[in-house]
């Protein structure tokens, strides 16, 4: 009888495993979400040390300056994905990050200034990680948190090809606010984003690029994001936001 009773426990376990192993996947998968997004920034840089080449009979460096914010729009395009647990949010968002800006040194004449300006254009593969706090008001979940990126250069415009070191490393804080449509759910994202560290190549700083010559700068390169993501969840939704009555 014993030996019987061993036996039914041995096959009922195996029975019950992967039902277990099943519902712990799926628990899981209730939990995800998986999507893609799209949006627009502005590139802020900060400068740690200038470096000019051109002077004066005197001596004197002339002066240069960057271009602002609202000149420097770029773009970002990415895969969103997602897991959730109450109010906890880590959100992973690989993709392709552009940034714009312009660099203007004024040349001063006996009658005249001109100013020469050299755009940049950097194109990064990137991988934010977000953790953010998110609080359920039905249809609108807003939610703040905090980002870090590692990214890699993928390609420049010539003038800066050779001097800006390829990997780049940010951090910043991020806030918005998910926007529950039943079957799908849109995040709607802004961040700041800071350089933790300098861009620029001090051995290639001078004559890069297709014959222009100028001097980089050490920068940093900060910028603000604004976006829009469609997410799907691999799961039915078992309920729509808070409890809601339908007549």
């Amino acid at each position: 009888m014993v030996g019987k009773l061993k036996i039914i426990g041995i096959v009922a376990g195996f029975i019950l495993l992967p039902h277990n192993s099943l519902a712990q996947r799926s628990g899981f998968l209730d939990h995800l979400r998986i999507g893609f997004g799209a949006g627009a920034n502005s590139a802020q840089i900060m400068v740690l040390e200038s470096y000019n080449i051109y002077e004066d009979l005197a001596g004197n460096t002339y002066g240069n300056h960057y271009s602002g914010m609202l000149q420097n729009i770029g773009n970002q395009y990415f895969i969103q994905a997602e897991w959730y647990s109450k109010n906890l949010i880590l959100s992973l968002k690989p993709g392709t990050y552009t940034y714009r800006f312009s660099k203007i040194n004024e040349i001063i004449f006996s009658n005249e200034t001109v100013e020469q300006v050299t755009p940049y254009l950097l194109r990064y593969l990137s991988v934010p990680l977000e953790v953010r706090y998110n609080l359920d008001l039905k249809r609108f979940r807003p939610y703040a948190g905090l980002t870090a990126a590692y990214s890699h250069l993928l390609g420049s415009n010539d003038a800066s090809n050779q001097t800006f070191i390829r990997p780049k490393i940010t951090a910043g804080a991020v806030a918005g606010t998910y926007i529950d449509l039943r079957y799908i759910i849109l995040d709607l994202n802004l961040g700041y984003h800071a350089g933790l560290h300098n861009i620029t190549s001090k051995p290639n700083r001078f004559e890069t690029g297709s014959g222009s010559t100028f001097a980089q700068d050490d920068i940093l390169l900060n910028n603000l994001q604004v976006s829009l993501s469609l997410l799907f969840s691999l799961q039915k939704q078992k309920y729509f936001s808070n409890v809601e009555c339908f007549y």
